[in-house]
């Protein structure tokens, strides 16, 4: 009875591990300011609006998902995120954005993969709105 114990636990710890997967994007420093004032960021300024901007390992996409709420996802796929054409691109569906290099799809309201093989979220950096000002980092 002992070992079908241990072994119920081995398996429940080992699948439970298999499921949480580690982003192999490389993790480097992000502080970004972004002037909401400025014209190129002028899809900003609208609920559903998303735009580019440098910073994070291979940019970064802010996707303004209410009035005050902004989200900042890297661009770098997590499926094999080391290949150099594993960035994920805005697209005409404006609710997700896909990678053309293993044809992943990803949600902006939350950086979860919809289509795969990814099954890891996007990394997703923090955001802060002070005034007319959007800051970025990790």
């Amino acid at each position: 009875m002992r070992f079908i114990t241990v072994l119920f636990g081995l398996c429940t710890l080992f699948f439970a591990c298999s499921k949480d997967q580690e982003s192999t994007v490389p993790n480097v420093p992000v502080n970004v300011r972004i002037n909401l004032d400025n014209p190129g960021y002028n899809n900003l300024n609208t609920v559903g609006g998303s735009v580019y901007v440098d910073g994070g390992y291979r940019g970064i996409i802010v996707y303004r998902r209410g009035i005050s709420e902004f989200l900042a996802f890297e661009r770098t796929c997590s499926y094999q995120s080391t290949d150099t054409c594993a960035y994920v691109s805005l697209d005409s569906t404006i609710s997700s954005v896909g990678c053309n290099c293993c044809s992943s799809r990803f949600q902006l309201i939350d950086g979860a993969p919809i289509k795969g093989p990814a099954n890891a979220s996007l990394r997703r950096y923090q955001t802060n709105l002070v005034d007319r000002y959007l800051y970025i980092y990790n």
